[in-house]
Order: C-alpha cells, then sequence, then structure tokens
C-alpha cells in the first residue's frame, strides 16, 4: 500500500488521542492488521512507527468492531469488505469519513459517519440488552436463593417438632 510522505505521518501517540485507545492497543492493532494498513504502520526493528490519515481510518473500524465483541480473524475478515479513503495528514483538519462497503449505494457512501453511527448504536443496544438480561437473571437467582432459605427452615423446623414429640413419647 502507498505510504504518505513520512513527514505528514502521525507517531503511535498521536494515533492513540485520535483513535481513543491507548498507545499498546495501537501498536498490537498495527502487528494485528497489518495487511490493511501503510507498511509505515508496521515497521522493521528500529525505525519509528508512523501511520497515515487512512490507518487512522482503519484502526478507528478496528476499536469499533473490537467494541462489538469480535475477535482478530474476523476484524479482518470485516476490514477487508470495506473501503477506507486516503487521507492528507498534513491537514490539521480532522475527517470523518464513513466506511462503506464497496458494493453499498451511492447514498450510502455519500453520508459522513452514518455506517459508523449505526454500528456503534446497534453495539450499544446489544450491550443494554445483555445487562438487561443479567440483571433479570441476577434477580431470579436472589428469588431462588430466598425460596431455598424458606424450604430450609421449615425442614428445620419440622425436624425439631419431630424431636420434640419422640423425646415426650420416649419419657424425656
Amino acid at each position: 500500500m502507498a505510504d504518505n510522505n513520512e513527514l505528514s505521518a502521525l507517531t503511535p501517540h498521536e494515533a492513540a488521542g485520535l483513535v481513543g485507545v491507548g498507545v499498546q492497543s495501537i501498536r498490537r492493532w498495527c502487528e494485528w492488521h497489518a495487511i490493511h494498513l501503510s507498511s509505515g504502520a508496521s515497521p522493521g526493528a528500529g525505525i519509528p512507527r508512523r501511520l497515515t490519515g487512512r490507518d487512522i481510518e482503519v484502526l478507528k473500524q478496528v476499536k469499533d468492531l473490537r467494541y462489538q465483541g469480535l475477535q482478530t480473524d474476523a476484524i479482518n475478515d470485516r476490514l477487508a469488505q470495506l473501503a477506507f479513503p486516503e487521507i492528507d495528514t498534513d491537514s490539521n483538519i480532522t475527517i470523518d469519513t464513513a466506511i462503506a462497503p464497496h458494493n453499498a449505494p451511492d447514498g450510502l457512501q455519500q453520508a459522513p459517519g452514518m455506517v459508523a453511527m449505526i454500528e456503534t448504536v446497534n453495539a450499544v443496544q446489544r450491550r443494554l440488552e445483555a445487562l438487561e438480561r443479567s440483571a433479570s437473571e441476577a434477580k431470579q437467582g436472589q428469588r431462588d436463593n430466598i425460596i431455598m432459605f424458606g424450604f430450609g427452615f421449615i425442614a428445620a423446623a419440622l425436624m425439631f417438632l419431630l424431636l420434640i414429640v419422640l423425646a415426650w413419647l420416649y419419657g424425656g
């Protein structure tokens, strides 16, 4: 893949700030998803890592896919289906461009941020549903524990009454 000018590329620290993750995540993702990034994102030993604007867009998508719970292989498969714009990192303007599949209708490719926003909303909705299920299961578990405690208390009371009756019958 073509690299932007070395002077216009970003450091991992700058990329981490733009993507919204830690520097170590950027470095790890550059290794795991190198096939989708510029050659400067995964340089050889002793060469500083430099990321292009396109790399930043790819890493933003990696972050979104990670939040959806996808693993590295699934993320690489999904990235292979997406088209990423070439962004000039010389300008100080932050560009938030939609990432749409190659075969998306023109209307989708012209709507900046819509695809990413929809995916983010869907991911948040799935997380909320999972939290609701978890809370419901926890509440049911509490009810079950209270019912079992009640049965145990009743069983102990019956055993105590049985012992009193037996003691009274046998002369106690």
